[in-house]
C-alpha cells in the first residue's frame, strides 16, 4: 500500500455480459457507434475514443511528477473518462513478460478471488476489457478476428481478441466455470495495470476486497489485504482514519457509474523491483537504519491510479500503472531542489508520519544530499 487509497486498479466497465452478442452492441470501431442498452446511463464516458495511429514501440512512457513542497493527505482525485484507463508505452511487452513471470513464481501474493461474490465483477471487466476497451482504444494493437478453435470461425458470434504484440488471442468470454482467479491471471498477462475489486461488505458498512491481480505491489502482501474492509486496510496508514475514513467510505458508497477519477501516488525506493510486496514502509516499532542510496539504483516510483464503478454488478475497479523514474531523471531535468522539498514536506503537512511510513526516514538524507549537489 501507499499512502492515501490502496493501489486499487479501478476499471469501469460495462456489464457482466452473458453471451459475445451482447458484447458486440458495445462494441464500436472508428465512426461506428452502437446505441446504448436500455437502462445504460448515455454518457461520454462510455464511448472509447480511438488512439490511432498508434506505434508502442517508439512511445515513451508518460511522465508524472506528482510530488509537491508539502505532502498534505487527501483524495487529490481528478475527473477523467474510460478511454484514459490503459496508458501503453514501448515497456509493454518487457512488462507483461514480467507479470506472468510473477504470476508463475508468487501466486499465493498477487492472485487472489472470493469467487462467491466477486466472479460476476472479474468476468464483467474481462469481457469488457477484451471484447470492446482493447480493440477501440488501441485498434493498432488489438483486433476482433474469427475464433479458429471454433467450429463455426465465420460465424460472427464466435470472435476472439488478438493481440498483435504477443501473436496471442483471447475468447471474448469464458465458461461460467471458469475460477475468478485464472479469469484474473488471463487479465494479469494481457495488460499491465494492476487490478483491485471491492464489493459491499457482508454486513452492509463499507467496501471490502474481495479479487486482485496485483503484480507490481509497492510494500505490502495484498493476500493478507484480501476480505477487509477499505478503513481496515488501510489501518497502518498514518492519519487515514482521522483524515480520509468516513470522506473515502461516503465517496466509495456515492460513486456512479460512468464516473472516472485519477489520481497519482509517489515515493522512492533505494531498487529497481517492481514487484516489492515488503520493504517499501516503515511501521510502528520498525527500527530506522538510515542507508547511503545507491544513486544508480534509486527511483522515484509513481502510480497512475484510476477508479470507477462497474455498471452490473456495481463493484468498484481500481487500477493503478506503477512507473519507475532513475532519480538522476529527475535532477537531470532540473527538479533536483524540487524534489528534495517534497521528501522535507513528508514531514511537513498534515500527517507528519508519513516521513517514516515512506521510509524517508532511511533513504532521505542520502537522497537529498545527491539532489542538492
Amino acid at each position: 500500500m501507499t499512502t492515501t487509497i490502496l493501489p486499487l486498479t479501478f476499471f469501469a466497465v460495462f456489464a457482466l455480459y452473458t453471451g459475445i452478442g451482447w458484447a458486440r452492441r458495445y462494441y464500436r470501431r472508428s465512426s461506428k457507434i452502437h446505441p446504448t442498452p436500455p437502462n445504460e446511463k448515455t454518457s461520454s464516458s462510455q464511448i472509447i475514443e480511438p488512439l490511432t495511429p498508434f506505434d508502442w514501440k517508439t512511445t515513451e512512457p508518460e511522465k508524472h511528477r506528482p510530488y509537491k513542497p508539502k505532502y498534505n493527505l487527501t483524495m487529490s482525485i481528478e475527473k477523467t473518462t474510460l478511454s484514459d484507463l490503459l496508458a501503453i508505452d514501448n515497456t509493454y511487452l518487457d512488462r507483461i513478460t514480467l507479470r506472468r513471470q510473477i504470476m508463475a513464481d508468487h501466486e499465493e501474493t498477487v492472485l487472489a478471488a472470493n469467487d462467491n461474490v466477486a466472479r460476476p465483477a472479474i468476468q464483467e471487466f474481462y469481457v469488457w476489457m477484451v471484447g470492446t476497451y482493447l480493440p477501440n482504444r488501441y485498434p493498432d494493437l488489438f483486433v476482433l478476428t474469427p475464433d479458429r478453435n471454433t467450429t463455426t470461425p465465420n460465424s460472427s458470434a464466435n470472435l476472439c481478441l488478438y493481440s498483435k504484440v504477443t501473436h496471442e488471442s483471447y475468447p471474448l468470454t469464458l465458461p461460467a466455470s471458469t475460477p475468478g482467479i485464472d479469469i484474473l491471471r488471463h487479465l494479469g498477462g494481457l495488460i499491465e495495470d494492476d487490478i483491485l475489486f471491492l464489493l459491499p461488505s457482508a454486513d452492509g458498512d463499507g467496501y471490502a476486497l474481495q479479487a486482485f491481480v496485483t503484480c507490481f505491489p509497492n510494500g505490502f502482501d495484498t493476500r493478507k489485504k484480501l476480505g477487509l474492509k477499505l478503513r481496515d486496510i488501510h489501518i497502518p496508514v498514518p492519519g487515514y482514519k482521522e483524515k480520509l475514513e468516513r470522506s473515502m467510505d461516503r465517496w466509495f458508497e456515492r460513486l456512479e457509474v460512468g464516473t472516472v477519477v485519477r489520481r497519482f501516488n509517489w515515493t522512492i525506493q533505494p531498487h529497481g523491483r517492481l514487484f516489492a510486496p515488503s520493504g517499501n514502509h516503515l511501521y510502528e516499532g520498525d527500527e530506522v537504519k538510515p542507508i547511503e542510496a545507491d544513486i544508480d539504483q534509486t527511483y522515484v516510483r509513481t502510480e497512475r491510479q484510476l477508479v470507477h464503478r462497474l455498471p452490473h454488478s456495481k463493484a468498484i475497479c481500481f487500477s493503478f500503472k506503477t512507473y519507475l523514474y532513475p532519480i538522476r531523471d529527475i535532477k537531470a531535468e532540473g527538479l533536483g531542489e524540487t524534489l528534495a522539498q517534497a521528501i522535507d514536506g513528508l514531514q511537513g503537512g498534515n500527517v507528519p508520519g508519513m516521513y517514516y511510513y515512506k521510509r524517508a526516514a532511511v533513504w532521505g538524507v542520502s537522497v537529498k544530499r545527491y539532489l542538492r549537489s
